[in-house]
């Protein structure tokens, strides 16, 4: 990485994982729900069965359990671990292309609220991993978005202001607290909303 960095002076692009890099089933079939999507992501993100499974406090077995009852869903915890383990599809076509292409310029780093199951998997971080130079894991960290500390232990890592970040995610929530931080963070899904967001950000993504 060179210290170039942008025209609008960002030096950090953090990128979110489900939804953004990688392709997600989607939630009303995957999981057999009807409902605003919007609210589920809102009630995924604060579900204390999502919260102790993503940073690590509880197996796999008792997330399913708990999932179950906290959603009421129509079906039993194997049933929604299997669900859940398909629920990721594949890494977006051009991801690790234009990742590579930023690392030239800019620190390129990963923060996700996700789980050893997900993580684990030969074509999600066999194929990511080589490409950022920091990534960050709710369940290897114990953090998680939309808490602060979350984007805390980036800027610490980087010694860097919040206005230096530039953070995309596809959570709205996740949005508002890192905005509300003074994080240039960018609601997108997938590679066209990615190259919007850069594009508007004046990365060189070449």
């Amino acid at each position: 990485m060179t210290d170039e960095g942008s025209t609008s002076g960002i030096s950090v692009i953090l990128f979110d994982l489900g939804g953004v890099l990688l392709h997600l089933r989607d939630i009303g079939s995957n999981f057999g729900l009807n409902g605003d999507e919007r609210q589920f992501h809102r009630s995924w993100l604060m579900s204390p069965a999502v919260r102790d499974f993503e940073r690590g406090a509880i197996a796999a077995e008792e997330f399913g359990r708990r999932i179950v009852s906290e959603l009421r869903l129509p079906y039993d915890w194997q049933e929604f671990l299997q669900r859940f383990d398909r629920w990721p599809e594949s890494i977006y076509p051009g991801a690790p292309e234009l990742l590579t292409n930023l690392s030239v310029k800019y620190h390129v780093a990963l923060l996700s609220n996700t789980n050893a199951v997900h993580w684990g998997r030969d074509d999600i971080a066999g194929v990511l991993e080589p490409l950022f130079d920091s990534i960050f894991l709710s369940f290897r960290t114990g953090l998680l978005k939309p808490d602060n500390s979350s984007f805390e232990q980036v800027m610490r890592h980087y010694d860097c202001a919040a206005n230096e970040v530039l953070f995309l995610d596809d959570n709205p929530l996740n949005i508002e607290v890192a905005g509300a931080m003074g994080i240039n963070a960018c609601l997108t899904r997938g590679m066209d909303g990615i190259r919007s967001v850069l594009d508007a950000n004046c990365i060189d993504k070449r």
